[in-house]
């Protein structure tokens, strides 16, 4: 399968890349990984990247097959100023991955603070981040804030820090918003009411009996995040976690024929692996 962009080409397509004004570009990585870029003093952040075929690699039984290759070798991710990662599954927190950013990068990581304590024996002395909700960070120029988010329940350790996250991320003038996985709940809507996205990422692939029997843990359907992108006042949105496990992904063409019939001027992009956008507030 050829990717739309991959490789060096994707690479230096990001080293390139420059931003003018109240703009962000940023990158689909496939599943819910994400690349963003501000002007040169913001720097480049990294969320959920999975670039490798660990799972598969670790457990050749698994039904969680990569539908594409990963999109770039996560050693040419040279210049990731900072990654974020929502929650500890495998395609969300990817250790070859992380563990390969670290080797080549200056990055400094964001992990779910019941998560720091695995994470610090594979990046050993990496700068990493406890993230826990409502607690902001930078990271270079970008403004961190995590959401707690229910994968499908919200979940504490014994600190009453949350184990799953999503992250309002301010650049630039704009307001990103990265659900990592999640349901909608009626705090989410609340709380992210209150911030009003310019972008929006948000999971469609939903949940059904037959995927929780196999173990495998929901999300919102396309037609909540339709729906919770209305009701909080979401400008551009950006479905995820549809396109790389066969088995656990929706088709997006649902999405876009609900939003057509129920809110016809809402924007949304559809976005391939490797592929750019550049947002202009």
């Amino acid at each position: 399968m050829e990717l739309y962009k991959s490789g060096e080409e994707l690479a230096y397509e990001i080293r390139q890349t420059k931003i003018y004004g109240e703009s962000i570009a940023f990158w689909n990585l496939g599943q819910a990984g994400i690349l963003i870029k501000g002007k040169e003093e913001d720097g480049l952040l990294c969320i959920d990247p999975y670039l490798t075929c660990s799972i598969e690699v670790k457990n050749p039984e698994t039904e969680f097959k990569r539908a594409f290759p990963p999109v770039i070798d996560p050693a040419m991710l040279q210049e990731v100023d900072g990654v974020l990662v929502t929650h500890g599954h495998d395609d969300h927190l990817d250790v070859p991955s992380l563990k390969e950013i670290a080797r080549v990068s200056e990055s400094s990581f964001g992990i779910p603070a019941p998560l720091v304590t695995l994470v610090q024996e594979q990046l050993e002395a990496k700068s990493i981040h406890p993230t826990k909700d409502g607690d902001s960070f930078m990271m270079k120029g970008f403004k961190i804030t995590p959401i707690a988010a229910a994968h499908t329940n919200y979940e504490t350790d014994s600190l009453k820090n949350h184990v799953f996250l999503g992250y309002l991320i301010e650049v630039n003038g704009i307001r990103i918003y990265h659900s990592g996985d999640t349901i909608v709940t009626s705090e989410l809507i609340e709380k992210v009411k209150n911030i009003k996205p310019h972008v929006a990422f948000l999971p469609i692939n939903g949940s059904d009996y037959f995927r929780t029997s196999r173990g495998i843990i929901g999300n919102m359907s396309f037609r909540e995040a339709v729906d919770f992108s209305a009701m909080v006042g979401i400008d551009l949105i950006v479905p995820i976690h549809y396109d790389m496990f066969p088995n656990n992904r929706e088709n997006p063409a649902y999405f876009v024929d609900y939003l057509f019939h129920h809110y016809p001027y809402q924007k949304f992009h559809m976005m391939v692996p490797g592929e750019r956008f550049i947002y202009h507030k």
